[in-house]
């Protein structure tokens, strides 16, 4: 590094480590430009912040991804501290993490950053120690995880942070080796796969997360083309190759981000996007590409609509519950006005059954036609059957309106909110919702109640009665699929442990495949036929369950049905949630 580079660096013009010259290939010190050149490039063009920082966190450097994130300038940045963009909780653990990251060379760890205008943003941090002019700093590679937290907090599971682990490589001298060591640095810690390629489009950089998004290992990948890994064309115009677009910058390729197909290594095609920068080295043109796996995030963003859906449809339900409620209060009246009318009629029959004689013998014909009457209407059939049909009808109504405030209750769109409730009385809840498809089914119930009645337990109603019903319909679903004719019976027990409540339901279906049941619980898997399932039932229900300190089990073989075990912690009203 000359005297200007390095005076440069010092009053913090220029990134660490990178050079300003334009490399000349007659230059024997070209090889440091060009890799100082694909640093800086990596540097700036990076989707995650990288902040370089002393070792009293005083920053040092700030790429423009940081600037974007939190709302500084470079030289805004260059004034504070990382204390003054950390949250103070995590600020406060600074020096425990430095002596941590200085014994064992990096670290790993998730915090809190703090915007400009003071909105808190989740954060994944990667740090290495490096050597800058002579003196160990800090490199810290940092990935705004607000979607991925938002995500998991919505019923997803998703986006998992990975190991980093260091290339080691032999320098030809010591500002080479300083300079490869960074960018190998920022191209191992980045969360997103790197991939190099020169201007022929062959893959010269390979970074691990490339290895882990891939599948394969850069050994199989070095000099390959780069269309082996994404098989998609990358221009507009299908005449222009991938190698004719690169080489002439094309703008709609390179500086963009593009959404296309990746290929992993056994064959299998996923989508990703991809933001491509054009890098100029004494070799020739090469182009880096910083990749993201969109997989796991389609998944998320499909199961986040699937549940918007749900919603809907809950709402709607809250709507029709609502709309019924109105005249099923007026049927119930004009029943009991009905049951009171029916008997003053029934005692005016009676008056004048008394008198049949008197009719018969003053005027015989009238008597005559009362007995056809009487005779055509089965008047002591109906008379006997007519308090009867009432209260069948008024019992009808009164689990019609059951249901109908059980349904507006379970679509209540206010935030969730313990409560104390009796798994008992949410099961009877549950089972009066689904009672119609069981009956059709000619489904038996068995409930198998504990010796004691359970003590209330601390919950959120709404979300452990979902847990319930999806419990059941699957009970019904697993024997409509079994195709038994007799023995179909769902089993549902409660009991008390040692700090849990336990729910068992337990159908008497075909059963679970063994290579099923580690999926079971997998956002959008299901066994279930086309339009029979969303597959997001079950995975719904674990996260309520697990989300209340809970688990949930299952037990199955091929042939003899299926039990599912829900363990809830035995809060009383006195815990707090």
């Amino acid at each position: 590094m000359d005297d200007k580079t390095r005076a440069e660096c010092r009053d913090g013009r220029t990134a660490p480590g990178v050079a300003t010259d334009s490399p000349d290939r007659d230059d024997p010190r070209a090889e440091i430009v060009a890799s100082e050149r694909r640093a800086r490039a990596l540097f700036e063009g990076i989707e995650d912040s990288v902040f370089v920082h002393d070792l009293d966190g005083k920053i040092l450097d700030a790429n423009p991804a940081a600037s974007r994130r939190l709302g500084y300038t470079r030289e805004e940045f260059l004034a504070l501290n990382t204390r003054d963009i950390d949250d103070p909780e995590f600020a406060a653990g600074y020096e425990a993490r430095l002596s941590e990251q200085l014994a064992r060379g990096r670290l790993h760890c998730e915090g809190r950053h703090r915007t400009k205008d003071g909105c808190l943003i989740p954060v994944d941090i990667n740090t290495s120690t490096i050597v800058l002019e002579d003196r160990p700093v800090v490199l810290a590679v940092i990935r705004d995880i607000t979607e991925r937290k938002a995500l998991e907090t919505a019923r997803a599971e998703m986006a998992q942070a990975q190991a980093v682990h260091a290339w080691e490589i032999e320098a030809k001298n010591i500002e080479l080796g300083q300079s490869e060591a960074r960018y190998r640095m920022l191209t191992e810690a980045s969360l997103d796969a790197v991939i190099v390629a020169d201007h022929e489009t062959r893959v010269t950089l390979f970074n691990p997360a490339a290895e882990r998004t891939f599948g394969f290992p850069a050994s199989e990948v070095m000099g390959r083309p780069l269309c082996d890994l994404i098989p998609g064309d990358l221009t507009c115009d299908p005449s222009v190759g991938l190698r004719e677009a690169l080489q002439a910058r094309d703008p709609n390729v390179v500086g963009r981000t593009l959404a296309l197909q990746g290929r992993r290594k056994g064959g299998e095609t996923f989508p990703l996007e991809i933001s491509i920068s054009a890098i100029e080295t004494a070799e020739g043109d090469q182009f880096l590409g910083s990749i993201r796996d969109q997989t796991e995030r389609q998944k998320m963003t499909a199961m986040l609509t699937q549940s918007e859906k749900l919603a809907s449809i809950g709402l709607l339900s809250a709507g029709v519950a609502h709309e019924i409620n109105n005249p099923l209060a007026f049927i119930g009246n004009n029943l009991a006005v009905l049951d009171r009318d029916l008997t003053g009629i029934l005692d005016l029959v009676a008056a004048y059954e008394s008198a049949d004689e008197v009719l018969q013998a003053g005027a015989p014909e009238s008597f005559a036609r009362v007995l056809a009457v009487r005779e055509d209407l089965d008047w002591d059939y109906v008379r006997g059957n007519l308090g009867r049909m009432l209260t069948r009808t008024r019992e009808g109504v009164s689990r019609v309106a059951s249901i109908v405030h059980t349904m507006r209750g379970l679509a209540r769109r206010a935030p969730p909110e313990m409560e104390t409730a009796s798994l008992d009385d949410l099961v009877t809840t549950a089972l009066e919702l689904v009672q119609g498809r069981i009956r059709s089914d000619h489904i038996e119930v068995v409930r198998v109640d504990p010796p004691e009645p359970l003590p209330p337990i601390r919950c959120v109603t709404t979300q452990i009665s979902q847990v319930i019903i999806n419990l059941l319909v699957n009970a019904v679903q697993a024997i409509e699929e079994s195709g038994r004719a007799d023995g179909r019976t769902i089993t549902v027990a409660t009991r008390r442990e040692p700090g849990y409540q336990i729910l068992e339901v337990t159908d008497t279906g075909n059963g679970i495949d063994p290579e099923a049941l580690p999926h079971l619980f997998d956002p959008f898997y299901t066994t279930k036929a086309v339009g029979e399932g969303t597959g997001l039932g079950l995975s719904i229900s674990h996260e309520i369950v697990t989300g209340h300190g809970g688990r949930i089990e299952v037990d199955g073989r091929p042939g003899r049905g299926a039990c599912f075990r829900v363990w809830l912690p035995a809060r009383d009203g006195s815990a707090h949630p």
